[in-house]
């Protein structure tokens, strides 16, 4: 968001949703610059948070490069600067340059803080400098057929009763129906926009790629929305959609609708789009519907009565023609949802946390993101995490999981029992069944795309290293292997899992810390500390509380210390103090495993 709004969360699904992102793309990829955002974050400005910026940032994740601030993100130049932020953007004309030169003077400011950023700046330009090829140039034609493979294995076939791949070179009457087929939405509103090279439309593609069918157009509805709904644009598509053999149907939303800088409000597709397809369909049931939009939308209210929806995104300048060769055939479909779409908005995780209020939103789902809530509660789903469909068919063995130096390692053979050559992306997703911490019912942690030949079997390897394992405990600061058995399912969704194994992980956990604090719950579930609370009420036979299996349950949430004051308690405060000392030893910690090694 643009304006100063705080984020509240947690330490773990921060770290382990939020954050992890980021340092995998900084650990793995060596970024020059990152962005810092706009908004407070557990109180501090982004720009402003020299633990995100410096601590975690540069210090874990070993980022050597430049910090850069989202345009009008920084709130104060000179905090800014002494948490981390190396450069502001954009210029204000000199007035926080001198801010910073005051505070340098009156010592509010480290020069040092100073030199360093100035460096960094400086670092860049050389990066830049040394890297620039006068000569570099591309092949305009060349990029644009990339764009449109590219396209094509994003597009996801979200459903098909038989309806698609429209064969080309047949008599087959098509009427094509809504203006986004002939005016593409093909890219996202505000700083995001381009200008392509060239752009392709659906409607031309179609054209072009059809040899035999006959092919007709209606627009449907407009894409002005202060013009509103004719009858005659609906009757038009409908007469067309009566005589056709199959009608496309295009629909999606424009792009006032989701843009950045503001949150959309809702998931419905606009009224007229509905409406006409609701036409469409009462006059030909043979309906294909391809969506154009930047993220999920509503299909719960009409996907059951059209035989085959194409998810297509926004797609890029050749995203018209990768539509026409999913739906030829041309292209046989393999891309995956990368989140749920939802039965209705008010199954959302964050529904009831969103937006929050007086400028603060409270991340209250915490590790539940997505298909982490949907799967671990069960929930009815419109379409599945993962989800995707092909021309052809795909079968798995059952899979192994076997521990390595690195991690686990799950292997399993895929065949392609179809008529065509086809991909498949065969996702790995990891439970621990009986966990100590929190946890969802099951996570992706690794996946593979695998072009197999009709009648063909591939074998597939995919690693799950060590710190794709971990838990960040919050307590202790740092990344948690837990050790025990972990459920391991291979599937082509979060809810298509087609086989599972189990398989032991040695854990490195770190033992907590006790102390007066503790819980008597705590205290018995800790190794040492039960054993040595356990000597203690030994010696104290007729204990009361301590005696009655019921009532220790009822204790179990209650601190030491509170029971070591209570009148006739069989532990007393020197008693009690003594206990803490022998306690105190420094925990076992995980170091490598959470960096992906062995100790």
């Amino acid at each position: 968001m643009y304006w100063p709004t705080e984020s509240n969360i947690d330490a773990r699904p921060l770290h382990e949703i939020y954050l992890r992102g980021f340092r995998h793309v900084v650990e793995h990829a060596a970024p020059w610059t990152v962005m810092c955002s706009y908004n407070r974050i557990n109180g501090v400005y982004a720009s402003e948070n020299r633990w995100l910026l410096t601590d975690v940032l540069r210090g874990e994740w070993g980022f050597d490069g430049l910090v850069v601030s989202d345009w009008g993100a920084v709130s104060n130049r000179v905090a800014a600067l002494s948490a981390g932020l190396d450069l502001e953007m954009p210029s204000t004309s000199g007035v926080t340059d001198a801010q910073i030169v005051a505070a340098v003077e009156s010592g509010a400011l480290a020069q040092s803080a100073l030199d360093t950023a100035a460096e960094r700046v400086l670092a860049l330009v050389e990066k830049v400098r040394s890297n620039l090829d006068l000569s570099a140039d591309y092949d305009r034609d060349a990029h644009h057929a990339l764009a449109r493979d590219v396209a094509g294995r994003s597009v996801v076939l979200l459903k098909n009763d038989g309806i698609l791949p429209v064969d080309p070179r047949a008599n087959t009457r098509i009427a094509v129906i809504g203006e986004f087929a002939r005016t593409p939405r093909y890219q996202g509103a505000g700083s995001s926009q381009i200008v392509p090279t060239r752009l392709d439309n659906a409607l031309d593609e179609i054209r072009t790629l059809a040899s035999g069918p006959e092919i007709t157009f209606a627009p449907g509805y407009s894409l002005d929305e202060s013009v509103s709904a004719t009858n005659a644009l609906v009757d038009e598509a409908v007469s067309l959609a009566a005589s056709a053999d199959v009608a496309v149907v295009f629909l999606g939303l424009p792009a006032e609708d989701e843009s950045e800088g503001f949150d959309r409000e809702h998931l419905e597709l606009p009224a007229a789009q509905t409406e006409l397809l609701d036409a469409v369909l009462a006059a030909n049931p043979r309906v294909v519907v391809v969506l154009s939009n930047g993220s999920v939308v509503r299909v719960s209210g009409w996907a059951r009565r059209v035989p085959a929806i194409v998810e297509g995104w926004l797609l890029g300048q050749a995203g018209g023609g990768a539509v026409a060769d999913v739906l030829f055939g041309a292209v046989n479909p393999s891309g995956r949802l990368a989140e749920t779409i939802p039965v209705r908005l008010e199954d959302t995780p964050a529904y009831l946390d969103f937006p929050g209020e007086a400028g603060h939103v409270r991340y209250g789902e915490g590790l539940f993101v997505g298909y982490r809530y949907y799967d671990s509660r069960d929930v009815a789903v419109s379409f599945a995490f993962g989800h995707g469909l092909s021309y052809t068919s795909f079968d798995y063995s059952a899979p192994t999981a076997t521990r390595t130096a690195a991690g686990l390692e799950v292997a399993l053979t895929v065949t392609n029992t179809g008529p065509r050559d086809g991909r498949e992306v065969v996702q790995v997703y990891v439970g621990v069944p009986g966990s100590a911490v929190t946890r969802p019912v099951r996570e992706l942690k690794g996946f593979v795309n695998v072009d197999i030949a009709a009648g063909a079997s591939e074998s597939v390897r995919i690693p799950i290293p060590f710190e794709d394992l971990a838990y960040f405990d919050a307590a202790l600061s740092r990344w948690v292997v837990e050790g025990g058995d972990y459920r391991v399912w291979v599937g082509a969704s979060s809810r298509d899992l087609r086989g599972e194994v189990v398989v032991t992980v040695e854990g490195d956990a770190p033992l907590p810390v006790l102390t007066a604090e503790s819980t008597i719950g705590e205290w018995l579930a800790h190794p040492v500390g039960s054993e040595i609370l356990g000597e203690a009420l030994a010696q104290t036979a007729g204990s009361g509380v301590f005696d009655d299996p019921s009532l220790l349950r009822m204790a179990a949430s209650m601190p030491l210390n509170r029971v070591a004051a209570f009148p006739g308690s069989p532990i007393g405060t020197e008693q009690l103090d003594a206990l803490v000392r022998r306690a105190e030893r420094p925990p076992r910690v995980m170091t490598d495993h959470a960096r992906g090694g062995r100790s």
